[in-house]
């Protein structure tokens, strides 16, 4: 399944599974399992015990979050 980057001023706010926020992060589902262990991740929502999602508008967030202007220093 390929997922298309979003445009965040018009952001349709859908919940996401862990292989399709991975692939917008260009992480691999169990480094974000390991980042939720840690508690570095982006926030996600879980369900039923198992089920975990990510919100498209968290995902934004921790790239904007992680982003750096490399001028500013």
């Amino acid at each position: 399944m390929s997922v298309k980057m979003f445009d965040k001023d018009n952001l349709p706010d859908r919940a996401v599974s862990d292989i399709e926020a991975g692939e917008i992060l260009g992480l691999k589902p169990q480094t974000l399992k390991n980042m939720r262990c840690k508690g570095t991740g982006p926030r996600y929502s879980k369900y039923s015990g198992r089920a975990v999602r990510y919100k498209l508008s968290s995902l934004q967030a921790f790239m904007d979050q992680h982003e750096i202007d490399p001028t500013a220093r």
